[in-house]
C-alpha cells in the first residue's frame, strides 16, 4: 500500500486555511480560493463573469488552438476584463483567467509548433493572468515541451504587460507514470515554467496524491503545483492540497448533480447561494 503524508508540516497547516476560502499566493498572483475550473468546461470564458459569485479562484479557457490568423471569439473574456460583464466584482482580489494553449496536432515540426503557439500567446495574452502549455493529444514529448516552454518564456518576457504573465506546463498522466517525470519537471521549470499542471486522470486517489507529493519534493516549494483529475469531493481536494498542490482544478465534478457540486464548493469555503443560477447563466 502507498502511504500519503503532507509535503511538510507547514504545508499541512496551510490546508485548512485554504479550505476556508482564503486567498492563495501562487506564481506572483493572488487567487481568491484554491478552486479553479479546468480547461475544457468553459472554453470561451463565459463563466468568468460569475466566478466571483461562485467563490472560484479562477477559470481556465480553452484549450485553444491556432489554425488560422483568426483568434477565437473570446468576447466573454474581454467583457469580463474591461468591466462590461454582469456580476463583475469590484474587489481587487478577482478570480484569475488561465489561457490554455494546446500544442498543435496538424504538424509535428517543433519549430512550426513553436511559431503557432507564440502567435497564439501574443494574440490572446492580454486577457490572461497565466498561460498553460497543454500537450493534449499532440504526441509532443517532454523534450519537445521543454523547447516550447523556452520559446513561450522568451516571448513572455518581451510582452508589454504591467504584470508578468505566469507560465504553466501540463504534465499528462502518461508522463506522471514514468520514473523520469521529476527530471522533466525540473527541466520545464528551468526552461521558464512558473507552475506545473499535474494531471491525475484515471489514477486511483491515493496513487495520485503520492505522485503529487513526490513531485512537490522534487521541484521544491517555489514551484506552483496545480492538481487536476478525479477531484470530485472535499476529501480528494484536501488530499491533493496536503500532498503539495497550491491549487486544484475541477471539470467532471461540475457536470454532476447539483447537490454534489454544491457540497464540493461549500466544503472549500466558497458561497453556493448563486451556484445554480450563475452556472446556468454561464452556459
Amino acid at each position: 500500500s502507498v502511504t500519503i503524508r503532507p509535503a511538510s508540516s507547514a504545508r499541512a497547516a496551510s490546508v485548512n486555511a485554504s479550505l476556508t476560502g482564503r486567498a492563495v499566493e501562487a506564481m506572483g498572483l493572488r487567487f481568491p480560493s484554491p478552486l479553479i475550473v479546468a480547461a475544457g468546461f468553459d472554453r470561451r470564458g463565459r463563466l468568468l463573469a460569475h466566478a466571483a459569485a461562485l467563490g472560484l479562484g479562477g477559470v481556465e479557457t480553452g484549450s485553444h488552438r491556432l489554425h488560422s490568423t483568426d483568434a477565437p471569439p473570446l468576447f466573454a473574456v474581454s467583457a469580463w476584463r474591461h468591466g462590461d460583464a454582469p456580476h463583475r466584482t469590484t474587489s481587487p482580489l478577482r478570480p484569475r483567467h488561465g489561457l490554455s494553449l494546446a500544442v498543435p496536432m496538424h504538424t509535428t515540426d517543433v519549430q512550426r509548433r513553436s511559431e503557432l503557439l507564440c502567435r497564439a500567446l501574443a494574440a490572446w495574452q492580454a486577457g490572461a493572468d497565466y498561460a498553460v502549455l497543454n500537450p493534449a493529444r499532440s504526441g509532443a514529448s517532454p523534450a519537445e515541451c521543454v523547447e516550447l516552454v523556452v520559446a513561450l518564456g522568451e516571448l513572455r518576457d518581451r510582452l508589454p504587460r504591467t504584470r508578468r504573465l505566469a507560465l504553466v506546463a501540463k504534465l499528462p498522466p502518461a508522463w506522471m507514470a514514468t520514473s523520469g517525470v521529476a527530471d522533466w519537471a525540473r527541466r520545464l521549470v528551468a526552461a521558464g515554467a512558473d507552475g506545473l499542471l499535474v494531471s491525475a486522470e484515471a489514477s486511483p486517489p491515493r496513487q495520485a496524491s503520492a505522485r503529487l507529493a513526490a513531485l512537490a519534493e522534487a521541484v521544491g516549494p517555489r514551484v506552483c503545483l496545480i492538481s487536476v483529475g478525479g477531484i470530485d469531493s472535499v476529501r480528494v481536494a484536501e488530499a491533493r492540497l496536503a500532498a503539495g498542490a497550491r491549487l486544484v482544478q475541477v471539470h467532471r465534478a461540475l457536470l454532476g448533480p447539483s447537490p454534489r457540486v454544491a457540497s464540493l464548493l461549500a466544503g472549500l469555503g466558497v458561497p453556493t447561494a448563486h451556484h445554480r443560477s450563475a452556472a446556468q447563466a454561464g452556459g
